[in-house]
C-alpha cells in the first residue's frame, strides 16, 4: 500500500484530480501529435539511405537542460488478439517538456515508425518496439538517447480509458462524414457506422477514430481525429460535465501509470492551462520515410533531432560531427 493511501483521504483526493487533469491533457497531446504525423505522410519516400541516430547512454544533465521536466507519454496498443501472451507496443509516443517556472509548454510527437538503434537488439528497428522489449526503462532510455535529452518521466495511458472516458460523459454527440465499413478479425474491430449525426458511446467513438479504410488512408484518419479532439474537448469541459469528475477520478486509474508525485503533477497542469495558447508548440521528429529490407521506417538524422528540438526550444546535447 502506497502512501497515499494510507490514512491521508484528502491527499488521495488531490492526487486523483491530478491523474484526472492528466488524463485530459494526453488525450489532447497525443491526437495532437497524430496530426503532425498525417502531415508527414504527404512526403514521398527518400530514395538513399540515410544513417541511424545511435543512442547515447551519456546524456547531458547540466542545469540548462534539468530546468526544464521532459515526460514520456505512451499509448498503449491492446495487444495481439492471436496472441494473447504478445508484448504490447506503444501506439503513441511523445514527450511533453516543459519549464514550471514560465509555464512554457512543448510538445514533441515521435512516429512509432522511427528507426532507432534498440540497447541489446537489433541495430536497426522501430521505435514503439522498445517498450515491448524491455518496458518503460528501455522505452525512456531509447528516447532519451535518441533525442539527447533527459527524461525525467513517464506516463502510460491504456486506450480502454478513452472508451470509458466517452462512456462516463454519457456519450458525445457527433457528425460522421461518410458510411465507415471495416472487418478485421485479427485486430478485432469491426466497424459499421452510418453517416450523418450520431450519439456515439466509448466503443464507437473508438471504432471511430481507428478506422482508415477510405481513400485517405491514414490521413483521413489523422483529420478525423483532430476534428473528434474538438467536440471531445468542449464536452469534457462543460458545465454539466462537472458532477461527473468523482466517477472520473474513480475510472482513472485504472487506465493511467506514472512515477510523477502529486507536485510535479499539478506544475505540468498549470503549465498546460496554456493549450491552444501561444506558448503551447508541437512538432513532430523531423524525417523522411524510407523502405529498408521490405520495412517501412521513419528514418531520422542528428541534425533533424536538433532542428526539431531547436524548433521548439527544447535544450538538448549537441553532437559534434565526426
Amino acid at each position: 500500500m502506497s502512501e497515499y493511501e494510507t490514512g491521508q483521504p484528502r491527499r488521495r483526493r488531490k492526487i486523483r484530480v491530478g491523474r484526472l487533469i492528466l488524463l485530459i491533457i494526453l488525450f489532447v497531446a497525443i491526437l495532437t501529435g497524430c496530426f503532425f504525423l498525417g502531415q508527414a505522410l504527404y512526403n514521398f519516400f527518400s530514395p538513399k539511405p540515410v544513417p541511424i541516430v545511435a543512442a547515447d547512454e551519456n546524456i547531458a544533465t547540466d542545469e540548462t537542460l534539468n530546468k526544464r521536466i521532459n515526460i514520456l507519454i505512451m499509448g498503449i496498443d491492446d495487444g495481439d488478439n492471436e496472441y494473447k501472451d504478445a508484448p504490447k507496443r506503444t501506439d503513441a509516443m511523445l514527450v511533453a517538456s516543459f519549464d514550471p517556472t514560465n509555464k512554457d509548454v512543448a510538445l514533441l510527437s515521435l512516429p512509432r515508425d522511427t528507426g532507432v538503434a534498440i540497447s541489446g537488439h537489433k541495430t536497426l528497428d522501430k521505435l514503439n518496439h522498445a517498450y515491448a522489449y524491455g518496458g518503460v526503462s528501455l522505452a525512456k532510455k531509447t528516447v532519451a538517447g535518441l533525442l539527447k535529452i533527459p527524461i525525467h518521466h513517464y506516463v502510460l495511458l491504456n486506450w480502454q480509458g478513452f472508451i470509458e472516458v466517452i462512456n462516463i460523459l454519457g456519450g458525445i454527440d457527433y457528425y460522421v462524414e461518410h458510411d465507415m465499413n471495416y472487418e478485421d478479425p485479427y485486430a478485432d474491430l469491426s466497424i459499421h457506422i452510418a453517416k450523418g449525426f450520431q450519439h456515439m458511446d466509448g466503443k464507437t467513438a473508438g471504432e471511430y477514430i481507428r478506422f482508415r479504410n477510405d481513400e485517405l488512408g491514414d490521413i483521413g484518419r489523422v483529420q478525423r481525429q483532430q476534428r473528434f479532439l474538438k467536440a471531445l474537448t468542449t464536452e469534457l469541459f462543460s458545465l454539466e460535465n462537472v458532477v461527473k469528475v468523482p466517477t472520473l477520478m474513480n475510472s482513472i486509474n485504472e487506465h493511467i501509470e506514472t512515477d510523477m508525485d502529486l507536485l510535479t503533477m499539478i506544475k505540468a497542469a498549470n503549465s498546460f492551462k496554456v493549450f491552444g495558447g501561444d506558448k503551447l508548440r508541437t512538432q513532430m521528429l523531423y524525417g523522411d520515410f524510407q523502405t529498408i529490407n521490405d520495412v517501412s521506417y521513419w528514418i531520422t538524422t542528428q541534425e533533424k533531432v536538433e532542428q526539431s528540438l531547436a524548433e521548439l526550444n527544447i535544450p538538448h546535447k549537441k553532437v559534434e560531427s565526426k
